[in-house]
This record gives C-alpha cells, sequence and structure tokens, in this order.
C-alpha cells in the first residue's frame, strides 16, 4: 500500500512539471501575440502601434484610407481574432440605428454592427469583424479580406441614410 502512495506522488509531482509549463507558455502567449500582431502589421506597410487609453492594451493600426481599426486581443481565448472599428451618429435615433445595424447584418458577411447600449450620451456604431484562429500568425492572410468585409457592412448601414 506504501508503494502505491509513493508511485502516485511521484506522478503528481511529475504531472506539476507538465502543467506549469504549459501555464508559463500561455502567459508568454499573451504577451508574444501584441509583439507579432504589431511585427506583422508595420511589415506589411501599416501604422501600428499599442493602444494605452486602456487597460486592455488593443493593437491599434490605420489603413491607407485613414480608417482607424483595434485588433482585440481576449486573453482567454487566444484563438479568438476580433478587429474593430467605430464611428458617433448624431443625424439618427437610437432606434433608427438598431434597425439600420438588423439590416447591415442582415445582408453582410462575417461582420457584426452594433449599437451603443441605451444610457450611453452619444450613439456609437460598431463594426466587429470575429474570427478563429488556429494559428494567431494566419491573420495576415485573412486581414485584407476582413477589412473589406468590415467596409462592406459600413456601407450597408451608412447607405440606408439616403
Amino acid at each position: 500500500m506504501a508503494k502505491m502512495g509513493k508511485i502516485l506522488a511521484v506522478i503528481m509531482i511529475l504531472s506539476a512539471f507538465i502543467v506549469l509549463p504549459a501555464a508559463a507558455q500561455s502567459e508568454r502567449d499573451k504577451y508574444d501575440l501584441h509583439s507579432m500582431y504589431l511585427n506583422i502589421l508595420r511589415e506589411n506597410g501599416y501604422e501600428a502601434e499599442v493602444d494605452l487609453t486602456d487597460n486592455r492594451k488593443d493593437i491599434m493600426f490605420y489603413c491607407k484610407y485613414g480608417d482607424r481599426y483595434f485588433i482585440i486581443i481576449d486573453e482567454n481565448d487566444l484563438e479568438f481574432f476580433q478587429i474593430y472599428t467605430g464611428f458617433y451618429m448624431t443625424t439618427i435615433t437610437r432606434e433608427q440605428a438598431i434597425i439600420m445595424a438588423n439590416e447591415a447584418n442582415r445582408v453582410s458577411k462575417v461582420v457584426k454592427v452594433t449599437v451603443s447600449a441605451p444610457g450611453s450620451e452619444r450613439i456609437i456604431i460598431s463594426i466587429t469583424a470575429e474570427l478563429l484562429l488556429e494559428d494567431p500568425e494566419d491573420f495576415i492572410n485573412i486581414l485584407t479580406r476582413a477589412l473589406s468585409l468590415m467596409r462592406n457592412a459600413d456601407n450597408n448601414f451608412k447607405k440606408q441614410l439616403n
């Protein structure tokens, strides 16, 4: 019986050595993901930096048309890839914006158009592309298409103003 206890203790100690490096790797991945996104964006001609205006430290970058986008990193799901952009609306009501966002979502692919929650001072329209990437380095392969789909959703939303 004592021999069984020793074997169990050895198994528990060995499993700790297997689990601890995986946890440390996960922590390194969060930091490495920021660096990787910044480097790849810059290598591909995007002006990119870490957004320090909040504690999330998203990656902010600009497209050739001057549009500002953010890559949101979910530290609990590193395969989840999200690009965000947004703008304020002052010429329509919140209810009109919700109807327009629903219509834009109905005809757009991959992208979500959402309206800020009631109680906000301004009506903020958010446009996000959300994807799952097994390998985060693959984001550069889909970035141009995701940005194009986001611009399309933006156009689908704004053409309803006419």
